[in-house]
């Protein structure tokens, strides 16, 4: 009889217990860096999450010290290739149907009809914090680190970032945080409303997070529910839009000069020297 290879773990796992659902990053090795197959783990852990009945509150996580690190920028990642690839007509069509889908699933955990509560451990950068900021309330441990630093990168932020960031923190604090791509404490988060709560560890996060969870779980589903449908009832329109246009402009600029020198100075770690080209 032939055996059959394991089967490998989902890089992105949805459960449940009790009323409390978890859709969790499972990268720890790569502090849950994003690639397409993660990507496509994640939307399968979403329709799982908005199909499970029983599930009131829906917890997003990241496995290990990080919640999310961004984009995974090694070769072996897919996305690269659409973004390298030599410009063409058809490389840029090929990147933004790409970019697109994964829009779409940032958006779909966004419109998730239960409430969902992001759990920040340590890094919560580029499309990690554009995940993050898909839910509707973000907790964090003391050690959280947050930045878009797609600016430094040569590449305009483009999951849904730059469209979620204005309405949790005000124009002034997204735009600096747009522009500059540092990197910046739980702290300074907290003080401009990115995060709600801030604990001094990651087991007091993790405690506190399923206390919380569980609060909400007990209130009657239907009002919790109707609540977060009304909320975000008047941003959907805008959003779309917007992310529509997001990734046609980010799809023009790639690849660049500046692109392959921003990726040689990161790897290097070096300061970049670019050129508008």
């Amino acid at each position: 009889m032939e055996e059959k290879e394991p089967k490998k773990p989902a890089l992105v796992a949805y459960t449940r217990e009790g009323a409390i659902g978890t859709i969790t990053l499972n990268r720890p090795d790569k502090r849950n860096a994003l690639n397409l197959s993660v990507w496509m783990d994640l939307g399968t852990a979403v329709s799982e999450a908005e199909e499970d009945e029983d599930a009131r509150v829906v917890l997003v996580k990241g496995q290990g010290k990080a919640f999310c690190a961004g984009l995974d920028l090694s070769p072996n990642n897919d996305i690269i290739s659409y973004i390298s690839a030599t410009p063409s007509a058809s490389q840029k069509m090929a990147f933004y149907n790409v970019l697109k889908k994964i829009q779409d699933t940032h958006t779909r955990l966004e419109r998730l009809s239960k409430p969902t509560i992001a759990v920040i451990q340590g890094y919560c950068l580029g499309a990690g914090l554009e995940l993050a900021l898909c839910c509707d309330i973000r907790l964090c441990s003391a050690d959280a680190v947050f930045a878009l630093p797609e600016a430094k990168l040569a590449i305009i932020t483009d999951v849904g970032g730059l469209q979620r960031l204005s309405k949790v923190v005000g124009c002034g604090h997204a735009r600096e945080i747009a522009f500059r791509g540092h990197r910046f404490d739980a702290e300074h988060a907290r003080s401009i409303q990115l995060v709600n709560r801030v604990y001094a560890d990651h087991d007091t996060l993790f405690r506190e997070a399923a206390k919380m969870a569980e609060e909400i779980a007990a209130n009657p589903p239907l009002a919790v529910q109707g609540a977060k449908d009304v909320l975000m009832f008047t941003d959907r329109l805008f959003v779309s839009q917007s992310l529509e246009y997001n990734a046609a402009r980010s799809a023009m600029i790639m690849p660049s000069d500046d692109l392959y020198e921003a990726f040689a100075a990161y790897m290097q770690k070096r300061e970049g020297q670019f050129k508008g080209s």
